[in-house]
């Protein structure tokens, strides 16, 4: 393919470059563009109110008669989240394989979307998309059918290799091909976009397989109940599960809305080979003795309304931790969830439960992310000219750069860019032309919207229906509660007047507290507990719903 009138190719990230998640790239030349990648990334302490954060497409909304399509690299999250919330802006076709398409018509039937723009393709299909030629190859990751993208562009041949591995023995059977890299590498790489997230850990990872020995024997050392999270998507690590307890004769429960949707789906498309009557329903566990079950729990990450996080808190209808359960956390923190998951650790101890996680028993999860030696292996077949890597924070992209500077990469030829850099490739060189000017976009419970509109629902929903501090007093040597909970409301009702009302809310803070303070608290937990359970009181009695604001304060 020639180049038109001498033009170039832009290349755009709108997220993943300098942040592990909110994956979206865009490639444009002339009149057409393609998009690979559209994930959500996630809320850290300092964004109360915020679910989700999606990559800011202001600059193709202009341009969506442009769009010829966005391309999937696979299912996780922060590759496919933002889909339902960026698509009705662009309404254009998505191409994916089969099981990534499943996990994402599973989203757009929970947001009432339509799914006739989602096209599911075979590894071997070619798409044409305007200028841009688009192919596909296989490799290992920690969800199936995940894939390296070919874009054969007017000028020159761009790999974009997002989230992979070298598992020579991956439980999918779905190995990285490595012949297709080569041969790719012959043909001649311009540009090479690689996820560099693991670039920190030498060598290469262990095999996927590796994870269940260290199930089995985690279940025949636990003689009560065990209970195993890891990342929602990862059905590799469920199908060994299901190996384990096929083995061991227990019965396999499933505990979360997102674990039983992409369980059940998995299972729907055989990719989970599941014997018969091995699975039970949630609400059947407690007909069966604790020692024969398994159970797939969500929330490996810590978050205050998962699963878990109910059962750490005595909260969950049908699973409480008893003397001889335990617990396998089968996934590593994500950066802004580390503490998160330590606390959740800390609770479910508390409880008495045995808890494995990678801290103290390294064998219990397998990265998904290829390690520098794997790094090292995939830019040796593709031999390109230029590198950039991608899905990794600043420190893993400066790494990057040090170790294939090393290997004889000039520095001037490994990109090292922030989310909305405007890069202009051309068929001899390569260059930083600009920047775009990119800000969060905020998704919470009401809608979409930049932080100013997160301000906004706030400052609306104060001004129609009021707002009610919680203070709960703690003792700064002692952790304990020190104290009534005080209530103090503004704009909900005058306090002289409604005195019974908010002591019966005052009542229901204590029985809260009463609940959860016990052991070691778990004040993000205790925090939406009290939301919740004053919430429900307040429009039970009044109708209204204040925002409500759970203060500690140290005394």
């Amino acid at each position: 393919m020639k180049p038109f009138n001498n033009q170039t190719l832009k290349l755009i990230p709108l997220g993943g470059v300098g942040d592990v998640t909110k994956n979206m790239y865009v490639y444009e030349y002339g009149n057409d563009i393609i998009i690979v990648d559209c994930g959500v990334g996630f809320p850290d302490e300092a964004m109360p109110g915020v679910d989700l954060v999606i990559p800011d497409i202001s600059y193709l909304r202009e341009k969506k008669d442009k769009i010829r399509g966005i391309i999937i690299t696979h299912g996780h999250e922060d590759h496919i989240g933002a889909l339902p919330f960026i698509h009705p802006q662009l309404q254009v076709p998505i191409y994916t394989q089969r099981l990534t398409a499943g996990l994402i018509k599973g989203k757009f039937i929970e947001h009432n979307l339509p799914k006739d723009q989602i096209v599911e393709v075979g590894i071997n299909q070619k798409l044409s998309l305007g200028v841009f030629n688009v192919s596909f190859y296989q490799v290992s990751h920690s969800i199936p059918d995940s894939t390296g993208i070919v874009i054969r562009t007017p000028v020159g041949l761009i790999i974009h290799q997002a989230d992979f591995k070298i598992d020579w023995t991956p439980i999918s059977g779905q190995k990285t091909d490595v012949g297709a890299v080569a041969n790719l590498g012959r043909e001649g790489v311009l540009l090479l976009l690689i996820d560099c997230l693991r670039i920190e850990k030498p060598g290469f990872n262990k095999s996927e397989q590796s994870i269940e020995a260290s199930f089995e024997k985690a279940a025949m050392e636990t003689t009560g109940s065990l209970l195993i999270t890891m990342t929602s998507s990862n059905v590799s690590r469920m199908q060994q599960a299901v190996n384990v307890a096929q083995r061991l004769g227990r019965k396999l429960a499933v505990a979360g809305r997102s674990f039983e949707k992409n369980f059940q789906l998995a299972r729907d498309l055989g990719y989970l080979k599941v014997p018969p009557n091995i699975v039970i329903a949630s609400d059947a566990i407690n007909s069966f003795a604790s020692s024969k079950t398994i159970v797939l729990i969500a929330g490996s990450q810590g978050q205050p309304d998962s699963a878990l996080s109910r059962v750490a808190n005595e909260e969950h209808k049908q699973i409480r931790i008893k003397e001889g359960d335990s617990v396998i956390f089968s996934a590593d923190p994500i950066p802004s969830t580390e503490s998160a998951q330590n606390a959740l650790i800390d609770k479910l101890s508390s409880l008495g439960a045995n808890v494995y996680y990678s801290a103290v028993n390294s064998d219990l999860h397998v990265s998904g992310h290829a390690a520098s030696e794997e790094l090292k292996l995939m830019v040796n077949l593709a031999k390109p000219r230029y590198l950039l890597p991608i899905g990794g924070t600043a420190r893993h992209i400066k790494m990057f750069s040090q170790v294939f500077q090393g290997m004889g990469y000039d520095k001037n030829k490994i990109l090292q860019l922030e989310e909305g850099d405007i890069v202009e490739i051309g068929r001899d060189n390569l260059k930083l032309t600009g920047r775009l000017e990119l800000q969060n976009i905020y998704v919470d419970g009401l809608g979409i919207g930049d932080v100013g509109h997160v301000i906004l629902r706030d400052r609306r929903l104060m001004s129609e229906e009021g707002v009610v501090v919680v203070v709960v007093p703690l003792d700064q040597h002692t952790g304990k509660v020190a104290g009534e909970p005080d209530i103090i409301s503004r704009g909900f009702v005058f306090e002289n007047m409604a005195e019974d009302l908010l002591q019966d809310a005052r009542e229901t803070v204590s029985r809260s507290l009463e609940q959860h303070v016990k052991k070691s608290p778990d004040w993000r937990f205790i925090r939406k507990k009290i939301e919740d359970d004053l919430g429900n009181l307040f429009y039970q009695m009044t109708e209204r719903r204040p925002l409500i604001l759970p203060v500690v304060v140290e005394v």
